[in-house]
């Protein structure tokens, strides 16, 4: 079964989408499998607009896994810091399931440095 996906950006700029839509052949959407408080999730990271267009066009995304440089901040702390540091960089939302809207209640509130 695959983890759902969530976004912490809900901002679509609906002319962009349109025109992704009508002018792209190749959707590009980037995630990233992860565990956040102790369940799997895919984080959507980038191609929002791409993954919206997609929908509207009829077709699957081209689904990739995340970028070198999101990479290279991965490997750049500990484990729990980058979840920490994920849960609490929201974009313009709460972490949401993009299929559903619905906000994902277990990532409600900030993540706190272990004592």
């Amino acid at each position: 079964m695959t983890a759902p996906l969530i976004s912490s950006q809900r901002y679509l700029d609906p002319q962009l989408v349109e025109r992704k839509a009508r002018t792209f052949r190749v959707f590009v959407v980037s995630t990233l499998q992860t565990q956040l408080r102790g369940k799997t999730y895919r984080v959507l990271l980038d191609g929002h607009h791409n993954l919206a267009a997609a929908r509207l066009a009829g077709v699957a995304p081209d689904w990739r896994g995340p970028s070198n440089k999101m990479r290279r901040i991965m490997a750049s702390m500990p484990p729990a810091d980058f979840e920490r540091m994920l849960i609490n960089n929201l974009t313009d939302s709460e972490w949401y399931f993009v299929d559903t809207g619905e906000v994902v209640p277990d990532l409600l509130g900030v993540e706190r440095e272990a004592a």
